[in-house]
């Protein structure tokens, strides 16, 4: 048994009117586009690269204390640490 779903089958007079619907952006709408991750940052996934790194042997301990997902934890504080250094570099490009 085939596990995938049959494609939908389009025609191009459904696509077109799909299209038909949707109303153009005006020049404002467009100046005031965001980053989809700005708008729902919940959605937002960034790519996962594997390093290796040495660490402090207490603060890797302390990690470890905190029980299972250390390494997401010290991947948050450092996501944490690196917004708060980037923010004044972001507010004078959007000036």
């Amino acid at each position: 048994m085939n596990k995938f779903k049959k494609p939908i089958e389009y025609r191009e007079a459904d696509a077109e009117q799909d299209l038909i619907e949707i109303p153009e952006l005006t020049p404002e709408e467009a100046i005031n586009l965001r980053p989809a991750r700005e708008v729902v940052p919940w959605l937002y996934r960034p790519i996962k690269k594997r390093i290796s790194i040495f660490i402090d042997a207490d603060i890797l301990e302390h990690f470890k204390s905190l029980g299972k997902g250390y390494q997401t934890k010290i991947n948050q504080v450092l996501r944490r640490e690196m917004l708060k250094e980037a923010a004044p570099m972001y507010k004078k490009m959007k000036k």
